[in-house]
Order: C-alpha cells, then structure tokens, then sequence
C-alpha cells in the first residue's frame, strides 16, 4: 500500500505567521503617505488663515477628508490584524490594534466635523477656531500614522525581513522630518 504519511497533514516546521515583507507594507505605507499628503494641506491651510484658499484647492480638500471619512468608517484593521496576529492570544497586539481602531476613528470625526465647518455659510470668518480645527485634525491624523507604523515594529519586528523595516524606518525618519 503505497501511501504518504504526510499527505493532508500539517507541513513540518511551518509557521503559523509569515515573514512581512517589503510588498506587505506598500499598500499601507501608500495609505499613511495620502494622509499625511492631508496632513501637509491642512497645515498649509491653517498657516494661511485668515486667506481662503482657491476653490479647486479647497474641493480637492474636501473631497480628500470624505475619503478619509469613508475609509476611517471602514477602517476595521483587518488587514493589520492579519499581518500582526500570531494566532496566539495576545494582550498586548490586541490593546494596540484596539489604540489604531479608535485613532482611525478619531481621525474621521475630526475630518467629519472639518467638512461640516467648510459646509457652514463661512467657515472662515472665526480663523482662530478653523486653524485650532485644522491644527488638531492633522496633529492627531499624523500622530495616528506614527503611532501604527511604530506598532508594527513593536509586534512584528521579528518577522520584518531587512527591506521592509528599511521602509517602516524611512517612514518614520520621513515624519520627523516634516
């Protein structure tokens, strides 16, 4: 009876995670360098107060934050979840996937509450409280993106391949930067 042992068993030496590579991290990293790219319009935008900016500026603005609104709303960190759970229960993955759900909810409250002040009849008549409102919104979406990258090295350090903590590094010296 010639028959294979292994056949339909679980692969010797297996892992139940995989190694996260360069590749794992792009749609990610593209996602975090559109919010910042946010990020950098609305300072831009508070700097400049009391101006108004151009209308095609400000559409594209505004267009911009109901995106981020949609995805915040379907931002369940399934993606980051399956990268960073081992299979195991763990606390500590948990409560900082938990910290990246409310930040991303955060996030889009903020960008809610931005597109109804722009949706009132002036929003620039009280700059002082449009720039306070803008500052908060790109302080908490910037701090939001670090605190995630620095959470994926945090939980996955070990599994990162060189390449793909180079960009998670990059990114983050990136953020100093700015």
């Amino acid at each position: 009876m010639d028959r294979n042992p292994l056949q339909g068993s679980v692969v010797p030496f297996a892992r139940r995670w995989h190694i996260i590579q360069e590749i794992d991290l792009i749609r990610l990293l593209q996602e975090h360098r559109r919010r910042l790219a946010l990020c950098g319009q609305a300072e831009a935008m508070a700097d400049a107060l009391p101006d108004r900016p151009v209308a095609a500026t400000m559409t594209l603005f505004l267009q911009a934050l109901e995106t981020l609104v949609t995805r915040g709303e379907q931002a369940d960190g399934a993606y980051l979840e399956a990268m960073l759970c081992n299979g195991l229960t763990d606390p500590l993955t948990d409560t900082l996937l938990d910290h990246i759900r409310h930040r991303h909810e955060a996030d889009a409250a903020a960008a809610r509450e931005l597109a109804a002040a722009f949706a009132e009849a002036d929003a620039f008549a009280a700059p002082e409280t449009l720039g306070h409102m803008l500052r908060n919104f790109f302080t908490g979406c910037r701090r939001a993106v670090d605190f995630e990258q620095l959470a994926i090295i945090a939980l996955a350090g070990h599994r990162l391949t060189p390449s793909a903590r180079g960009l998670l590094v990059d990114a983050l010296a990136e953020s100093v930067a700015a």
